[in-house]
């Protein structure tokens, strides 16, 4: 099915001028406690939504962007972004740069982990990889090849390079994901309609969740209105697809002459909107969201390898420590004491691992991760445990490998301060942790 042949389906041209009608409207009024801000959050319509957007980016000083977190400072760095990725692949021999631009929007997204070392895992022949699926979606049809293919790569942090280099195409996260479902639901008590059309049955992925709080409900259905669960790679693709076709269409709609959202940016701020209501949909009489299925559990731990010897592993991520399945774990107050000694010695410039363990206990090593490490835990932790530590560094961009993957930099930029001037990663690991999905 192409573009042309989903909006002549009647369902979907219903929604589409049932959505149009109610942009600016009370219709999408709603509220919930932001966990990661302690903060009541609220709207009266779909344009308030966007007009109360927020998300706190890093700078990239690679590209002059500053931090910020408004509406405005996200344009400015997805439009720098934008412009790099284009550049990038203005030709297909510039992998390296198409890598580091397309990390350089994990970081803006807070959707690094996996994705930073699947990236640098892929470099080669990343360019025209990224090129052909952005044409593929350009053509308006999810069976062509590459979107078809089984080992796509295409999820929460994929959605977003592409959204910066494709067509009229938005993000499609979990965010994104809830609140477009929620719409359909709303449509569908307006009408009178028992089940979920299936052209408008726009899957949903589980939120990440930080500590014991109450689990953010990403998940739209209600009774008999039943979405079913986002999975990576083909699946994301068609349905990113879709959300993209629809939400365009709502905005060319003649309902839609007078809302506040008809603007040259008019896509990326109804985007903006979805986002900000997704956060959490909250509760429901009709079903409330699912507990952790062992599925999802397991989809906490991610995939890593260690730099020299790509040796697999898998962690997770929590508010005290970064966890290694089978062990050790790494404190964040020991990673950031460390952080703040390779710091001291090496400033901008490279790095080794350094951790053979007699070397380090004995005096004996060069400086490196080992030897920061070991004096970060009092001369008690095991040196070639950094292996596992520094793999994990790089898969959340904290770390930036050299091509000759034996030697490492700090990224100032995911290196913010606390206020005794202390390096500080706990808002990096609290932001990667609470934002996203686990789709």
């Amino acid at each position: 099915m192409n573009r042309h042949h989903y909006l002549a389906n009647t369902s979907v041209q219903d929604f589409i001028e049932w959505l149009s009608a109610h942009l600016d409207d009370t219709t999408f009024k709603h509220d919930y406690f932001n966990r990661l801000r302690r903060t009541q959050w609220g709207c009266n319509s779909l344009f308030d939504a966007f007009g109360q957007y927020r998300w706190g980016h890093p700078p990239i000083s690679r590209l002059s962007v500053p931090s910020g977190s408004t509406f405005t400072s996200n344009e400015v760095a997805l439009q720098a972004l934008k412009t790099d990725l284009e550049h990038a692949l203005m030709t297909a021999a510039q992998d390296q740069a198409v890598c580091q631009a397309a990390i350089d929007v994990m970081l803006w997204g807070g959707v690094q982990a996996h994705n930073v070392s699947w990236l640098n895992t892929h470099r080669q022949g990343l360019a025209a990889m990224v090129a052909a699926v952005r044409d593929a979606i350009d053509l308006g049809c999810p069976t062509a090849m590459p979107l078809s293919h089984p080992d796509l790569r295409f999820n929460a942090g994929m959605t977003k390079v592409y959204s910066l280099i494709c067509r009229y195409f938005v993000i499609y996260d979990s965010r994104v994901a809830a609140a477009l479902g929620w719409a359909v639901v709303l449509y569908c008590r307006a009408k009178g309609i028992a089940t979920v059309p299936p052209e408008l049955a726009f899957p949903w992925a589980p939120a990440k969740e930080s500590g014991p709080v109450i689990a953010k409900r990403r998940n739209p259905s209600e009774g008999t209105l039943i979405f079913p669960r986002l999975k990576a790679g083909p699946h994301h693709a068609k349905w990113n697809m879709k959300a993209s076709w629809v939400l365009r269409a709502v905005l060319d709609h003649p309902n839609t002459k007078n809302s506040g959202f008809r603007s040259v940016n008019g896509l990326r701020q109804l985007e903006a909107a979805l986002f900000m209501i997704g956060y959490d949909l909250g509760t429901n009489a009709h079903t409330a969201q699912e507990s952790a299925t062992p599925d999802e559990t397991d989809a906490e731990w991610i995939d890593c390898f260690t730099a020299a010897r790509r040796n697999p592993f898998r962690y997770r991520l929590t508010a005290e420590a970064f966890v290694v399945e089978g062990g050790p774990r790494f404190p964040i107050a020991v990673v950031n004491e460390m952080l703040a000694n390779l710091k001291q010695m090496f400033g901008a410039s490279h790095f080794p691992l350094a951790n053979k363990a007699d070397d380090v206990r004995n005096e004996v090593s060069a400086e490196g991760i080992g030897t920061a490490y070991f004096r970060a835990t009092a001369n008690r932790g095991n040196a070639p445990d950094t292996s596992k530590l520094s793999a994990i560094l790089e898969d959340l961009g904290i770390f930036s490998l050299t091509q000759g993957g034996k030697r490492w930099m700090l990224n100032d930029d995911l290196l913010p301060s606390g206020s005794d001037g202390k390096i500080d990663i706990g808002p990096v690991i609290q932001r990667a942790m609470d934002e996203e999905s686990v789709d």
